[in-house]
């Protein structure tokens, strides 16, 4: 395996329809607070607002010709499906608020949907890398969690941005803004309201 193609590896399973997957299923499942069956209604809810729902949209999208692919290259193609994003989060936000999830998972979603929209404003003008934003988000809401145990899994922030770097898909400072907002925003955010 080349470089590239392990960018390319790196990009698909770290891509951010994905990521969500991985913060709600370790959140919820490891919360001892709950039962089992809390545990199945949170983790269908928050995946099917944010994984399934854009899913079939981001498909539905495609096969309009509104955008090339589910990575969306092209920046002037993103915005849609960020705002779709914003929506979708939004809606699950307080669909994990009436159904009073554990206060990291609800932040969890919202962080989803305000860092969503603040790199869709930014994406009027510039192209942020989503896939670092959304690697960083749910891996600092598990070190809210979690604590020191999930920080060495931090490093998988910039190998993900080398990723879409080689790919030649973001420059550097793409790569490191949408970092930042990953862990800088979500942190601050979850801090303030949801710890």
């Amino acid at each position: 395996m080349n470089v590239k193609q392990f960018a390319e590896l790196v990009s698909a399973v770290f891509h951010p329809l994905i990521m969500p997957v991985l913060g709600f299923v370790l959140l919820i499942s490891f919360d001892a607070s709950l039962s089992l069956a809390q545990r199945w209604l949170l983790l269908a809810t928050a995946i099917f607002f944010s994984v399934l729902l854009l899913l079939l949209l981001f498909l539905w999208l495609q096969r309009r010709g509104a955008i090339d692919s589910l990575d969306i290259p092209e920046r002037r193609q993103r915005l849609l499906p960020m705002i779709a994003g914003t929506v979708c989060y939004g809606l699950g936000f307080v669909a994990l608020r009436w159904l009073e999830a554990p206060p990291l998972v609800q932040g969890l979603m919202f962080c989803y949907a305000t860092n969503t929209l603040l790199v869709a404003l930014i994406t009027y003008w510039w192209k942020v890398s989503v896939h670092t934003t959304a690697t960083a988000g749910p891996l600092t809401a598990l070190w809210f969690q979690f604590g020191a145990p999930v920080l060495p899994l931090l490093l998988l922030v910039p190998i993900v941005g080398a990723a879409r770097v080689i790919l030649q898909r973001h420059t550097v400072a793409q790569v490191v803004v949408g970092a930042l907002i990953g862990i800088g925003i979500t942190a601050l955010q979850l801090w303030f309201w949801f710890s």
